[in-house]
């Protein structure tokens, strides 16, 4: 296990580093660090969790989205024709 004493002293110099910057972007992975470091004190316990989840499409959903193309042209006024490179 790394000793505690190294772990301040990196969040100390992150912490400066965040102190000295203007740019948001800098400030935000001193603070990333920071809260790493943390992690790694407290032993990995992160009580943080990002799960994605990925919607998925219903069988009637994906059915529907297909059925609904019927295939009939839109016709229009100023439009010449079928073809998508008709303007």
């Amino acid at each position: 296990m790394i000793p505690y004493d190294r772990i301040i002293s990196e969040m100390e110099r992150q912490l400066s580093v965040a102190r000295r910057t203007n740019e948001d972007s800098t400030m935000r992975e001193a603070f990333a660090a920071v809260r790493s470091l943390c992690e790694v004190a407290l032993g990995g316990e992160s009580k943080r969790e990002e799960k994605i989840v990925p919607k998925m499409l219903t069988t009637a959903s994906a059915v529907q989205s297909i059925t609904s193309l019927d295939g009939k042209l839109l016709e229009e006024e100023d439009a010449n024709g079928g073809s998508l490179f008709d303007f």
